[in-house]
């Protein structure tokens, strides 16, 4: 009995790895590949370089455009991904009896914050021509500008709405108790009646 329970909870932790590596590898993929959608939908404003790769971007609202294409895309892919992970862990808990939703929160959440780096590091590094540009123009010049993310904290938005929509739901499967793999509770056993004293007996 015991070496079935150790088996059981053996391919159990292997099954949760598995799962887990596998939702690891999907949400930075989708990193790697929204690096070049920001690179190719984020405006570019006009600059006036101010030599040896300096440059005024001004105070208009394209030379924070940029930014702003990176807190949606990363935003809404940190929807997509919350929701899209926690189905997935329902799924299989549901088939395999097996609690996932802690592991796989903190799995994917990982995975969000290394996704969010990749679309900051491809964008910008595809964009290195542009940057070339601006490193070799002389001082008055206006040039294109170039991709940048001058407020390194949006790089928390992907993780920060992936683990809320991951939590909302969450709460809503703990509101409507049906969530997978937990175990009910076991009814306690009821006593059977005692008789009677005054009850003839024959």
């Amino acid at each position: 009995m015991k070496a079935e329970r150790a088996r059981a909870g053996a391919s159990g932790v292997a099954r949760a790895l598995i799962v887990a590596a596998c939702v690891f590898g999907a949400v930075v993929l989708l990193g790697a590949l929204l690096g070049p959608l920001w690179w190719w939908l984020a405006p570019r404003p006009e600059v006036t370089a101010l030599g040896e790769g300096e440059i005024f971007p001004g105070t208009s609202e394209e030379a924070f455009a940029g930014e702003g294409y990176f807190v949606v895309i990363t935003a809404v892919a940190g929807m997509i991904t919350g929701y899209l992970c926690y189905m997935a862990q329902f799924t299989l808990a549901d088939r395999r009896l097996q609690d996932l939703r802690l592991p796989l929160l903190l799995v994917s959440a990982v995975a969000a914050a290394v996704a969010a780096i990749l679309v900051w590091r491809i964008g910008v590094a595809l964009d290195a021509p542009a940057r070339e540009i601006v490193l070799t123009a002389d001082p008055g010049d206006t040039v294109m500008g170039v991709l940048r993310l001058q407020a390194t904290a949006f790089l928390v938005v992907w993780p920060f709405v992936h683990v809320l929509q991951y939590g909302l739901l969450d709460g809503v499967s703990l509101l409507r108790s049906d969530q997978p793999g937990v175990p009910e509770p076991e009814p306690a056993p009821t006593a059977a009646p005692e008789p009677d004293p005054g009850e003839r007996r024959d």
